[in-house]
């Protein structure tokens, strides 16, 4: 049996380009993805040339490269490239696109002749309203009848407008469909124009069917991860859903390939920051050309909606980055349309409290703490949050270590009632012989539950943070004795911590006073 050998062969090429018979793998990583396609070829004994059409012209040409195999005997030599310049492989999904632009174009001149219409049945309700007998054709209107004309007028009147404002709020939609089509056609048109074709000399020394293995990287491709916390207050329970947003306007389709998700990020590989000599002297140095300290890594920027529910991802991590397989195989067309993909549910209990700063806030917000369970850690990404099934708003999920906390706020907590009352607010004068302006203020809070069972409520509020030494802030006597401060390393925030009973109360004291030499202005901030 003839033995089957794998000649690679690493090629730099100068040119753009992406499509073959078959794409069997992608790697997509935040800002480009990693392709791999197989193509068949008939190879005759002897020397000959394998050519490659419909490469994308967004190829990064440094990364391709070739690979063979199934014919005894196979050597590759030299390559070369070349663009093309087509259309015919956009003439499928732009005719698509151009049947849906008629179809909208008939809509909105459909809708244009039904305002048309309504302004003029608007015109001869205004004419009835100024002279309703003149208007009608018929005899004058007595006083009785008046009443009885106006009313009629109005809602005749009121019931166009209504429909008017929807026939001029299907057209502004219709309008920016429209516009979005035209552009998707133009960028169709202009990404299609150009391919790359690139042909690979070879040796055999027999003829037969050889299998032909291009690696690639594209940009205009990446996907960012998108995360659901759901929380049953019951059971005090929370699901982590993780979910990948996926796109590319790569100009070719992915069909029924093989997806991996990278959390790598290629922009800052290979490019560690170098620090530079950093000198000091007595005096500063003569002016010279600004430079920059340290050199920082270029950034790439990262780059309507298809929802796909599939079976979690299957994951592999090392110590340092994670991929994730998409299960099944997966198409997504080259339209820059975005996908989403089930990743992985993390589920973790959770210990729920409510939360209030009245400085700023006259609600109590429901709150979750719990440690994050997974093996791999999460990518910063948005958040959407459900309390018992109801959607309680959108924040950002940080970047979220194993076993680190996870710290959530599920929206207002409407049974608990909040006052926050400034009882005194005065400047005074203090002191003898060096005299000092003093500021006093007090607070009074208060908290009242409606719920049927007892909860745990953290209070935040804020003492004023001096910058200059001859400030000082001082918590009166009067004041509740905070359980913490500066908490969770935010300066002059203090904290209380109070189990709130079932249909009770809490109230709490809180003030400050404030003093400064009387030769200072009031201080900034205050």
């Amino acid at each position: 049996m003839l033995p089957r050998r794998l000649l690679p062969l690493l090629l730099l090429l100068a040119a753009p380009a992406a499509l073959a018979e078959r794409i069997s793998t992608v790697t997509l990583f935040p800002d480009r993805a990693a392709v791999t396609r197989e193509q068949s070829a008939t190879l005759e004994a002897g020397e000959g040339v394998i050519r490659l059409e419909g490469l994308p012209a967004g190829l990064d040409r440094q990364s391709l490269r070739v690979a063979a195999y199934g014919v005894e005997g196979l050597t590759l030599g030299a390559v070369e490239s070349r663009i093309v310049q087509t259309r015919e492989a956009a003439a499928a999904q732009l005719q698509q696109l151009n049947r849906e632009l008629e179809r909208l174009s008939d809509l909105q001149r459909e809708t244009t002749d039904q305002e048309r219409a309504l302004a003029l049945q608007l015109g001869f309700i205004e004419r009835l309203g100024q002279r309703p007998a003149e208007a009608a054709g018929g005899p004058r209107l007595e006083p009785g009848q008046w009443q009885e004309a106006w009313e009629l007028v109005g809602r005749g009147a009121q019931e166009t407008l209504t429909a008017l404002r929807e026939q001029e709020r299907s057209r502004r939609e219709l309008d920016r469909e429209i516009d979005r089509l035209r552009r998707e056609i133009e960028a169709l048109g202009r990404e299609r124009r150009q391919q790359l074709e690139v042909t690979v000399h070879y040796t055999a020394q027999s003829p037969g069917q050889a299998t032909i293995t291009l690696d690639y990287i594209v940009p205009q491709a990446g996907w960012t991860p998108h995360y659901e916390a759901r929380l049953d207050s019951h059971s005090g329970e929370l699901i982590l859903v993780q979910r990948a947003e996926v796109r590319q306007a790569t100009g070719e389709a992915w069909e029924a390939t093989t997806l991996w998700l990278s959390t790598a990020r290629p922009a800052l590989g290979g490019r560690l920051p170098e620090p530079s000599p950093w000198y000091i002297d007595a005096r500063p140095p003569q002016p010279v050309a600004r430079t920059q300290r340290l050199e920082s890594a270029d950034l790439a920027a990262a780059p309507p909606l298809a929802e796909a529910e599939h079976a979690s991802a299957s994951i592999e991590a090392t110590d340092f980055t994670a991929r994730y397989r998409v299960p099944g195989r997966v198409s997504v067309p080259g339209d820059n349309s975005r996908h989403r993909f089930l990743l992985a549910e993390q589920r973790l209990p959770v210990e729920l409290s409510s939360r209030v700063v009245p400085k700023a806030s006259p609600h109590a917000y429901l709150y979750a703490r719990g440690d994050y369970p997974g093996e791999i850690a999460l990518p910063a990404g948005p958040l959407t949050l459900f309390q018992d099934g109801v959607f309680a708003g959108n924040s950002r999920l940080p970047t979220l270590a194993p076993g680190s906390e996870l710290r959530l706020a599920f929206g207002v907590d409407d049974k608990i009632e909040v006052q926050y009352v400034l009882e005194r607010d005065v400047i005074g004068q203090e002191g003898l012989l060096r005299r000092q302006q003093r500021l006093t203020r007090d607070h009074r809070i208060e908290l009242e539950s409606r719920h049927s069972r007892p909860i745990r409520v953290t209070v935040l509020d804020q003492l004023p943070v001096a910058r200059d030494e001859r400030i000082r802030v001082e918590l009166s006597r009067e004041s509740t004795a905070p359980d913490e401060r500066d908490h969770e390393g935010r300066a002059g925030v203090v904290a209380w911590h109070r189990e709130l009973p079932a249909e009770g109360r809490v109230a709490l004291r809180f003030g400050y006073t404030v003093s400064w030499p009387e030769e200072l202005e009031r201080p900034w901030g205050l």
